[in-house]
């Protein structure tokens, strides 16, 4: 095939990957709600469902780097199709909730693998403007997470119960491997590093523990706020399906929007500066949503354009503090972000759920992003400004 006409067909496809993986992963704020309805549980429980998929996750995620080392990309990239294309299959076929724990682990570690491989893709394909490709690489999970309770809304107003969602959902994953099949993937190099560190050596540096830190309480807030939201609005304002799909979807569309946003200003005002701003931002449009009336509920949607800004700007920042080991950091911070979700954003908010009531779950998300701001400000003051004076 042309070299160019296959670099293009690359990069088509890495967007289609995160717009994939961007609806599956946010279909969960849609179908949470009638998840707990049909299985009869309660909101640890529910937690416990969300906490076995982000494990599934981390799993792929901790172990598909070296996957494509050893194997391929294009092997674990079709591998990742097929366990994603089974866990969407059996969860119309099983009605016990232990069932439905070991079926979304399974999703789990399909998603996974799909995230690693997308993120894998991208770093070889776009060899040219790495920054402004990114952003736009990061919008398109946010476009999914638009398109996701969108989705799902009219798979209801055909009839179709919850499960569809996900049932429906291999004709997206057949057609990625329809097209991945035309393509040929970039040979993944072996990574030859200057200095083999360990896990204890990397976590006694404290600059990697607070961005540890950071990668926690951000993860558990964005995706705790995305996947809890949908409950809330549901049992709390009594909002019908409709309406539930279109605060999710006004979510989602601001993050877009606050990811492109972002990739304008960043440069000017500052990497942390600019999370300093957008995490205050979002725990004062939450603390609107929870003490207004429930007309107010836009200030939900409205977190979306602030919290969008975080992710890809700590990681911005992480690569200009370490300029070794990075690789081992990048590891280590995402797999931080996988146990924010699985127990930040998950189990932690089911249990205060069930213990004070779903209020008081929305609200921890602002004490994630008291804890975000603190390690932001320590991170900027004690390492960030003494390494530019000290340049100067």
């Amino acid at each position: 095939m042309n070299q160019n006409l296959n670099h293009r067909l690359l990069v088509i496809l890495a967007f289609m990957v995160i717009l994939v993986f961007g609806i599956f992963t946010n279909l969960r704020g849609q179908v949470n709600p009638l998840i707990q309805q049909d299985y009869k549980i309660d909101y640890s429980q529910l937690g416990l469902v969300l906490g076995f998929f982000s494990g599934g996750s981390i799993l792929a995620t901790f172990f598909g780097g070296t996957l494509i080392q050893k194997y391929n990309l294009k092997v674990i990239f079709w591998s990742g199709l097929l366990i994603q294309s089974c866990g969407l299959i059996f969860i119309g076929f099983i009605d016990s909730y232990y069932l439905l724990l070991i079926v979304m682990v399974i999703m789990g570690v399909g998603l996974g693998t799909l995230n690693v491989s997308g993120n894998t893709l991208a770093s070889h394909v776009f060899t040219k403007n790495k920054g402004r490709m990114m952003n736009l690489f990061h919008l398109f999970f946010g476009i999914g997470g638009m398109i996701a309770p969108q989705y799902a809304n009219q798979v209801f107003k055909l009839g179709f119960s919850w499960e569809a969602t996900y049932f429906l959902g291999v004709v997206l994953v057949i057609i990625l491997f329809l097209f991945s099949w035309f393509c040929d993937f970039p040979q993944e190099d072996k990574e030859v590093s200057s200095k083999e560190i360990t896990i204890t050596e990397l976590l006694s540096d404290s600059k990697v523990i607070i961005f540890v830190i950071m990668f926690l309480f951000h993860v558990g807030a964005e995706i705790g706020l995305s996947s809890w939201l949908g409950v809330y609005l549901d049992d709390v304002q009594n909002r019908t399906q409709t309406e539930i799909s279109f605060y999710l979807s006004l979510f989602f569309g601001l993050f877009t929007l606050g990811r492109f946003l972002a990739s304008v200003i960043v440069e000017k005002i500052g990497y942390l500066r600019l999370v300093l701003i957008s995490s205050v931002s979002a725990a004062v449009t939450i603390l609107l949503g929870l003490l207004g009336p429930d007309s107010f509920a836009f200030f939900f949607s409205l977190t979306g354009l602030f919290l969008s800004v975080n992710f890809p700007t700590i990681q911005a920042t992480m690569f200009e503090v370490f300029e070794d080991n990075t690789s081992s950091v990048v590891g280590l911070t995402l797999t931080a972000g996988g146990f924010g979700n699985i127990i930040f954003a998950n189990w932690v908010v089911g249990l205060i759920n069930d213990l004070v009531g779903v209020s008081m779950g929305l609200g921890v998300f602002v004490i994630y992003l008291a804890i975000l701001v603190s390690a932001t400000f320590y991170l900027r003051r004690n390492y960030i400004l003494k390494k530019e004076c000290s340049e100067e």
